[in-house]
């Protein structure tokens, strides 16, 4: 989950959320009677809002968000991983055979204007999450068999949703099966997701677990994204090969996750401790928006993926 971008918007209002959004354009429908004022320019019509999901109607293509309706082209998917890659149709959002989305948040870029004296709103972007729910505490205890595992007081089930991403992740951000939970009782866990009766529904859920290691292992320590300088800063460990204990005197850097851009950081190697340290700091004004994920490996070490921060 990332903060969106925020956009200028004259005369109308957002509301502040989370998300990442997919692109699409299309032609406006009128949907509303009242009239945009005057644009002094036609990016000041541009609107973003992120809020409460209350309204689905799939046959004219329209969602409700903080009480402004929005039209979703045709062929528009809606992201749901928060990695700014389209994953549903708006049907599939509204399947009636699956938990209703109402109730859900929902992140929408769009533009609006003016059409026969009357507002169009129209979606180029849209970023859907269930109403969020988390807990952050101690692993009490796992029941791999029953699929189910203790944080705190609360009982944790995966989502098996099929419109929502579910997955377990080590102390280097890789995932890991629920069975790899059994030892690390008393270990801090975070889980999000939402609550569906008794159970909370996991879609993320982050764990102390360490696995032992066939290759050398990166850890993100720290992946801090800076607005105001428009940079980032990257930092972590990287672990010795274990079957050559040679340690890797560079990692890749890959902003998104998406593979374009990667960059590398050379490895500061401590002997002694079988690990060295990376950190990467680009100039100011040099990552324009908030990347969401990173991820960074080496040349033999499997992906170790964060969120920005």
């Amino acid at each position: 989950m990332r903060l969106s971008a925020f956009v200028s918007v004259l005369g109308l209002a957002g509301a502040v959320g989370f998300g990442v959004v997919c692109t699409n354009q299309a032609t406006a429908v009128a949907i509303d009677g009242f009239a945009l004022p005057t644009l002094a320019a036609p990016e000041d019509g541009l609107v973003m809002v992120e809020g409460k999901l209350t309204a689905i109607s799939t046959a004219a293509r329209t969602v409700s968000v903080n009480d402004t309706r929005i039209v979703l082209p045709a062929g528009m998917l809606i992201d749901t991983s928060g990695d700014g890659v389209g994953d549903i149709t708006l049907e599939q959002l509204n399947d009636p055979t699956l938990p209703t989305a109402i109730g859900g948040s929902m992140i929408i870029n769009a533009s609006g204007a003016n059409v026969g004296g009357v507002a169009r709103f129209t979606a180029t972007d849209a970023y859907f999450e269930f109403a969020e729910n988390v807990v952050v505490g101690p692993l009490v205890a796992v029941n791999a068999a029953a699929g189910t595992f203790q944080v705190a007081g609360t009982v944790v089930r995966m989502n098996t949703d099929p419109r929502l991403p579910a997955k377990i992740t080590d102390l280097g951000g890789n995932t890991i099966p629920l069975s790899a939970l059994n030892g690390f009782e008393g270990t801090s866990v975070s889980v999000s997701g939402y609550m569906l009766g008794t159970e909370l529904r996991a879609a993320l859920v982050e764990t102390s677990v360490i696995q032992p290691a066939a290759t050398d292992t990166v850890l993100v320590e720290r992946a801090l994204y800076d607005a105001a300088k428009r940079t980032i800063e990257v930092r972590g460990i990287v672990t010795a090969n274990p079957a050559t204990g040679q340690i890797a005197p560079q990692v890749s850097i890959d902003l998104s996750c998406d593979g374009l851009g990667i960059v590398t950081a050379n490895v500061v190697p401590d002997v002694a401790l079988g690990q060295g340290t990376f950190k990467w700091k680009p100039n100011n004004n040099t990552v324009l928006t908030h990347p969401g994920t990173v991820c960074v490996k080496t040349a033999t070490s499997p992906s170790a993926q964060r969120i920005v921060d």
